[in-house]
């Protein structure tokens, strides 16, 4: 029983941290997409608009801690992924699209790896 216990409670510790990173991740994204599109030139407010949308629609359910939210940011950062990921490869591309695709990725495994513990956690009870 006690094994059981310290796994739950090494799982609730992985699942704090998670949830710390995805916010870091979150934040850093649309923090990004402002400087970019505001502040840079070749930037615009339609741009920047058009950037972040689509993370504000998971919005209030990542402030609830929905686990569907996850799996949907997931979903939606596919596209942030594979836009980074082809503009880093053209050699004319700013330091914004490294940064996107690091960006990208890092919050998808962790919104992942949060659904997935969240899930776990859940079914064991607690």
């Amino acid at each position: 029983m006690t094994e059981q216990h310290d796994s739950l409670n090494a799982l609730k510790r992985k699942l704090v941290l998670a949830k710390r990173l995805n916010w870091f991740c979150y934040i850093a994204l649309l923090v990004l997409f402002a400087v970019w599109n505001l502040f840079l030139p070749g930037g615009s407010v339609q741009w920047w608009l058009l950037q972040s949308f689509p993370l504000l629609l998971v919005l209030p359910g990542l402030l609830k801690g929905n686990q569907r939210s996850y799996l949907w940011l997931c979903f939606i950062l596919l596209l942030y992924i594979t836009a980074g990921i082809v503009d880093v490869m053209m050699p004319t591309r700013g330091w914004q699209h490294g940064a996107l695709a690091a960006l990208s990725l890092t919050l998808f495994v962790s919104a992942m790896m949060t659904s997935r513990w969240q899930v776990k956690i859940q079914s064991s009870g607690n």
